[in-house]
């Protein structure tokens, strides 16, 4: 992972960070020029980059998402949360990072209040890896 110490949320990978920046100039074309924005938003969508044209979804804390959805949620691949549903919790290591829920036919769910209490414990727990990386021995 390449590590930017100025930007403010550490634990962010390259792809994470390049995000976020785009989704500022986003916002800054959105506020200059709306229809123009709709229009690359449209194209985004079509180039089959839809993070780039942002949709409110709202779910219920209780509601039962599939591997695929918690991964769309959470900004990350569903290989990820399959590997959060097995990693130990950073807090509790008696306990996985994301519990799973139950299944859903042949597909495992996730509590949606559980994906996004993984994603902040998993972001706290990658900002205290690399700040001990940074830190400079006495």
């Amino acid at each position: 992972m390449s590590v930017n110490p100025k930007w403010p949320r550490p634990g962010e990978t390259a792809v994470e960070r390049a995000r976020a920046v785009a989704l500022m100039y986003r916002q800054h074309l959105r506020a200059q020029s709306a229809p123009l924005c709709d229009q690359l938003d449209r194209l985004a969508v079509e180039l089959g980059e839809a993070w780039a044209a942002p949709t409110l979804v709202v779910h219920e804390p209780d509601q039962a998402l599939t591997t695929d959805e918690a991964a769309e949620l959470a900004g990350v691949t569903p290989e990820m949360i399959r590997h959060w549903a097995r990693l130990p919790h950073p807090d509790d290591p008696s306990s996985t990072l994301l519990p799973r829920f139950k299944r859903r036919g042949r597909y495992m769910t996730y509590l949606v209040t559980n994906v996004e209490d993984a994603v902040e414990a998993y972001r706290r727990s990658t900002t205290r890896q690399v700040s001990r990386k940074l830190t400079l021995p006495a």
